[in-house]
C-alpha cells in the first residue's frame, strides 16, 4: 500500500508541473492551448535520446536519433530548452493573429501534425514503439533499492514542484504578471496603458513550454519509457480538468487539482469493484468520473476550489520587500 501511495503522489506531482504550464498559458494569459501536452511528449522524447546510449541498428528495429549517453541534468536542460524554443516558434506565428477558439484549433492541429511525424518517421523516436530504458537516472550513483528510490524520486518531484511554485508566485505578483492578467481581461485597455499583448502572451507561452518540457523529463525519468500512446488528447483534457477543479489562475489550485484528478479520481477508481458484464469498464469509469466532477465545478463553482487571488486581496504580498523593490524599479524606469 505504501508503494502504491508513493507512486500515485509522484505521478500527481509530475502532472502538477504540466498543470502549472497550462495555467500560465490559459489561466494567466487566456491562451486556450491544446499544445501543452505535446510539449510534455517532446520533453520526454528529448530527455530520453539525450541520456540513452546509441540505439543498436539490428534485427530488433530499435532506432532513434541521437543517443548521446549524457547525464540526466544535461538531458533535462536540453529538453527544457527545446520545448521553450518550439513554443517560441509556434507562439510567434499563432499568437500574432489568432485568438480564443481559433488559437485552440491551431494548437490542436499542431498536435496532430507532431503526432503524425513522430509515429511515421521511426528514425526520430522509434515510431509507435517509442523509447525505453531511461528510468532511474540517479540510481547508478545512489544504489538504492526500488522502494527507497521511489521515495527519493517523490521527494525530488516535491522539491521541483516547490521550486516551480515559488518562481511562478514571484512572476504572478510581478509587474509582468499583473500586466499579463490585465491583457487577459481587456486587451485593448492594457494596450492603451503601454503593454504589448503579443509580446506578453509570447513570453507566457515560452514559459509554459519550458515547464511542460520539465514535466516530460520527470515523467520519462520515472516510468523509463515513452511512446505515442502516452500522449492522447485525453491527457490534455485531464490537465484542463485539474485547473478547472483546483482553480484557474491559481498555482496552488493547479497543484491541488492535479492531486485530485490524477491522484484521487484516476487512481481511486481502480479500487471500485469490477463489473462482471463489463470487464474493461475501468477506463470509462475514470473518464466519466472526471467529466462529472468537472461539470459540477463548472456549474456550481467555476472559480475552482482555490479562486485566483487579486492584488488588492493580499496585503502581505504587496508589502513583501522584493515586491516593493520590483515596483520601485518599474516606477523609476517609467519616469526615465
Amino acid at each position: 500500500m505504501t508503494y502504491l501511495i508513493v507512486t500515485v503522489v509522484t505521478f500527481a506531482l509530475i502532472y502538477a508541473v504540466a498543470a502549472t504550464a497550462l495555467n500560465v498559458r490559459w489561466g494567466w494569459a487566456g491562451e486556450f492551448d491544446f499544445f501543452v501536452y505535446a510539449l510534455v511528449a517532446v520533453g520526454a522524447y528529448t530527455y530520453a535520446v539525450i541520456v540513452l546510449p546509441p540505439a543498436p541498428r539490428n534485427d530488433t528495429g530499435l532506432t532513434y536519433i541521437l543517443g548521446l549517453n549524457q547525464s540526466p541534468l544535461v538531458g533535462a536542460a536540453v529538453a527544457v530548452v527545446v520545448c521553450a524554443v518550439m513554443s517560441l516558434v509556434i507562439g510567434s506565428i499563432a499568437l500574432r493573429s489568432l485568438r480564443q477558439v481559433f488559437f485552440g484549433i491551431t494548437t490542436f492541429a499542431a498536435v496532430l501534425i507532431l503526432s503524425a511525424v513522430i509515429t511515421q518517421q521511426t528514425s526520430l523516436f522509434n515510431g509507435f514503439t517509442g523509447v525505453f530504458g531511461a528510468g532511474q537516472p540517479f540510481n547508478s550513483v545512489l544504489k538504492l533499492s526500488p522502494s527507497a528510490y521511489n521515495i527519493f524520486f517523490l521527494l525530488l518531484c516535491g522539491a521541483i514542484v516547490g521550486g516551480v511554485y515559488f518562481l511562478l508566485q514571484r512572476i504572478f505578483w510581478s509587474p509582468y504578471g499583473l500586466a499579463l492578467r490585465a491583457i487577459r481581461e481587456d486587451e485593448v485597455a492594457a494596450a492603451a496603458f503601454g503593454h504589448d499583448p503579443y509580446v506578453a502572451r509570447l513570453k507566457a507561452y515560452v514559459l509554459g513550454g519550458a515547464l511542460a518540457g520539465l514535466s516530460g523529463t520527470l515523467l520519462v525519468a520515472y516510468i523509463g519509457a515513452f511512446n505515442p500512446q502516452a500522449w492522447s488528447p485525453i491527457e490534455t483534457v485531464l490537465l484542463f480538468a485539474a485547473i478547472i477543479i483546483g482553480g484557474t489562475g491559481n498555482m496552488k489550485g493547479a497543484v491541488l487539482g492535479s492531486l485530485i484528478v490524477f491522484g484521487l479520481i484516476l487512481e481511486g477508481t481502480q479500487f471500485l469493484p469490477p463489473i462482471p458484464a463489463l470487464p474493461n469498464a475501468e477506463a470509462a469509469l475514470r473518464a466519466i468520473a472526471v467529466g462529472l466532477v468537472m461539470l459540477a465545478f463548472l456549474r456550481w463553482r467555476p472559480q475552482g476550489v482555490l479562486p485566483e487571488q487579486h492584488y488588492r486581496d493580499v496585503p502581505r504580498v504587496r508589502d513583501d520587500p522584493l515586491a516593493r523593490l520590483v515596483r520601485l524599479v518599474a516606477h523609476r524606469r517609467g519616469t526615465q
